[in-house]
């Protein structure tokens, strides 16, 4: 029975043996399987850190621009402000002179038929004129 005993410690220890190899050799696969999962990861980590950079300088860049675009916005805001409130007035004014261009086309119109009438009165004139001229220089 000893002899027994010892087969069965030895076939033990064999068996102890062979789960440890397969245990290594599962535990090494597992390691190179998570050693490329970590290259992948670190191969994007690396592609992402330079996009975060090439960002970074970009936003600074436009972040530049803003500082110049900005007070240039602010002050061209300003000029339109100013241009409606002149257009405002230009509008006021225009409307006067459309008004006062009225009073004028009508007082032409006035004007007008007073030389017509003038006009036709005169015309006997010119022939008085002339005979009171011939006597008087006669």
């Amino acid at each position: 029975m000893k002899r027994n005993a010892k087969k069965n410690e030895t076939s033990n220890n064999d068996l102890i043996v062979e789960i440890e190899k397969k245990f290594e050799r599962h535990t090494n696969i597992l390691m190179e399987r998570m050693d490329s999962n970590v290259k992948t990861v670190t191969e994007q980590y690396s592609g992402l850190g330079k996009q975060v950079s090439e960002l970074k300088s970009d936003v600074k860049d436009l972040k530049n621009d803003m500082a110049i675009v900005k007070p240039a916005l602010e002050r061209n805001c300003k000029d339109v402000q100013e241009l409606k409130q002149d257009m405002v007035e230009v509008k006021d004014d225009l409307q006067e002179l459309k008004k006062d261009m009225r009073e004028v086309k009508s007082e032409l119109g006035s004007v007008k038929m007073v030389v017509v009438n003038i006009s036709h009165e005169i015309k006997d004139y010119d022939m008085r004129i002339k005979k009171v001229e011939d006597k008087v220089l006669a």
